[in-house]
């Protein structure tokens, strides 16, 4: 490691660890609610785990416990104190840092890779991330690492590796258990044999398969990790905005031309049979207003193509900043698509990869919704792209000065 990249560290490291005890203070929205949305139902279930050993899920069928048990091992060791967990996310938000430094290394040389730790380290999203409650803490480290043993783990201990991670992923964000499928189709073209995505896919079921196990029997039916038919509803209906309606289940839906409360449409006592009412309904929505969700679907890209998320403030000094924010990640996504298209030209095993996790992640988007959230797994991708880009700028400009002087 050179000189650069040791204080590039010690600098990353520093700001995740001053970070996470002001977040409270520094982000103006956990200034005013250090616990809100999923941070309170998740703080209720790990401290319901860790003082009583109670695991209740809070949120209908959609929770993967991986990152709830995390928070409750904080809490069990600690006792209620949010701000360890927060301290926590630091630590996993280095741990995706330094799986982002090494896979650009291996990609693409030093520089680019310091650049990238660069990017990563001051990059809004990853870093305001670990001051939230919020699962993609502990998914945007494994992606990376997901990434990166699927591209240099070989054999059949890094084939197992790769796919214990992917079950971990799938534990973690309940939505990326179908990318271990992709993923395991991927090792099937690379590898050309099938001992390699079997032994992923064997390793990735083994860790996922208690969990399933035991939920599905708690419940009396088959539910993989979760279930999604309550997030698609909420995200697809007549109100939807394209991300998601904090006053939904105060909403009257007109299904079937057939007006009704939210709550008298999801009359179901039983949580797997009031999931898969949600799912009839949105699909039904989804086939008597086609137009209205073609419309909606850009909405939801719209919603994740926005720094912040789309916000129209009364104040024109807020409205102003949020285009100009909207204008710099504009730009870092402009160099992250050709910084990543420029690399899978030559890594062609990394640009298919690549393009099977960023369409999955894009697919899902479509289906529920949109928004700086959902699209968070893949931004270290991106900061690996757009170091790329800026990376190969610089050393065209150097050799050009070179030549000319």
């Amino acid at each position: 490691m050179s000189r650069a990249a040791f204080w590039l560290w010690l600098m990353a490291i520093a700001l995740r660890l001053i970070y996470a005890p002001l977040a409270t203070q520094i982000d103006p929205l956990l200034r005013a609610d250090p616990l809100h949305g999923d941070a309170v139902l998740h703080d209720q279930m790990a401290q319901r785990l860790a003082s009583a050993g109670e695991y209740r899920l809070d949120k209908g069928l959609m929770t993967a416990p991986a990152y709830i048990f995390l928070m409750a091992g904080v809490y069990a060791l600690v006792g209620h104190a949010p701000v360890a967990v927060r301290v926590l996310n630091a630590l996993l938000g280095l741990l995706t840092l330094w799986g982002l430094w090494r896979l650009t290394h291996r990609l693409a040389g030093e520089r680019a890779a310091n650049l990238a730790l660069l990017l990563g380290a001051l990059h809004p999203h990853l870093l305001m991330i670990t001051g939230w409650l919020y699962t993609e803490n502990l998914a945007l480290s494994l992606t990376v690492w997901v990434v990166y043993g699927l591209l240099y783990w070989r054999g059949g201990w890094g084939w197992a590796a790769s796919g214990a991670l992917l079950g971990l992923l799938a534990l973690t964000r309940a939505n990326f258990l179908p990318f271990a499928a992709l993923a395991g189709g991927w090792l099937l073209w690379r590898e050309r044999t099938l001992r390699a995505p079997a032994l992923t896919l064997a390793c990735a079921l083994l860790v996922v398969a208690p969990y399933v196990a035991f939920i599905s029997a708690r419940y009396g039916a088959f539910i993989p990790i979760g279930r999604g038919g309550y997030v698609l509803l909420w995200a697809n209906n007549e109100y939807a905005d394209g991300g998601f309606d904090p006053l939904f289940l105060e909403r009257t839906l007109t299904i079937g031309g057939e007006s009704k409360p939210v709550r008298a449409w999801l009359s179901e006592t039983d949580p797997v049979a009031r999931d898969e009412q949600a799912m009839r309904l949105a699909l039904q929505w989804i086939r008597e207003n086609p137009i209205q969700w073609l419309a909606l679907l850009g909405r939801k890209l719209a919603l994740t193509l926005s720094a912040f998320g789309l916000q129209n403030p009364d104040n024109r000094g807020v409205a102003a900043a949020l285009r100009l924010a909207d204008g710099v990640y504009w730009l870092f996504l402009a160099l992250a698509g050709y910084g990543l298209w420029r690399l899978g030209r030559t890594e062609r095993a990394f640009g298919f990869l690549t393009a099977l996790l960023v369409g999955w992640t894009l697919l899902t988007i479509l289906l529920y919704a949109g928004g700086s959230r959902p699209l968070m797994p893949v931004q270290p991708l991106f900061t690996l792209g757009a170091a790329v880009s800026i990376a190969a700028w610089w050393a065209r400009n150097t050799r050009g000065n070179a030549s000319v002087c």
